[in-house]
């Protein structure tokens, strides 16, 4: 099987028998794309991510419900990451659905410019606290944007191993950025 060839239709009806090479191919295929939709929704890394793996695990458990007739691939996903975030976004804080929905002014003010280098040097740091394989396994699959394939095999580990490594890592990185937000987040509000 050819990820580049078979089409999302083929690698889906295989995905519903089970096939986890398939998954995968779907996986490398549409992460990145729902990664950015995410983002752009909730506003944050961390919980883009959280997102993605979600929206994923039901790509994976609802693969056979998927109706090629119905809708293309693409738009059942985005649906459910859209779904995913709108529920991310109910809970935050009170916040109405609209007020936290309305459309800004893109480019990025001194306070957002501020926060995103402070959440660069907390990732800096967060990434500093990995192990090694930890560490390489997340630069490979999302600075150097290697397949998982590629990258397990830079690491010299089977491609099971390195998605297990690459989940906890990204488990490590998003329990201390958690943790670094919290007392400055409170602090600031207090």
């Amino acid at each position: 099987m050819s990820a580049t060839v078979d089409s999302d239709e083929t690698l889906m009806s295989l995905v519903a028998a089970g096939d986890e090479t398939a998954f995968r191919a779907l996986t490398e295929r549409h992460l990145g794309r729902i990664l950015r939709l995410a983002q752009k929704m909730l506003g944050s890394a961390v919980e883009a991510d959280d997102v993605a793996q979600e929206a994923l695990l039901r790509l994976w458990m609802n693969a056979a419900r998927w109706q090629p007739e119905r809708s293309k691939l693409t738009t059942w996903l985005y649906a459910i990451v859209y779904r995913l975030c709108v529920d991310r976004l109910r809970m935050r804080r009170g916040v109405s659905l609209e007020l936290a929905m309305e459309a800004e002014d893109p480019r990025p003010d001194a306070l957002e410019a501020l926060a995103r280098e402070r959440d660069l040097r907390q990732l800096e740091t967060a990434m500093a606290t990995l192990q090694p394989r930890q560490r390489a396994a997340l630069t490979l699959f999302y600075y150097e944007e290697l397949n998982g394939t590629d990258a397990a095999a830079v690491l010299g580990m089977s491609l099971r191993a390195f998605w297990s490594l690459l989940h906890r890592a990204r488990q490590t990185v998003q329990q201390h950025m958690h943790a670094s937000n919290t007392p400055s987040g409170t602090a600031a509000q207090s």
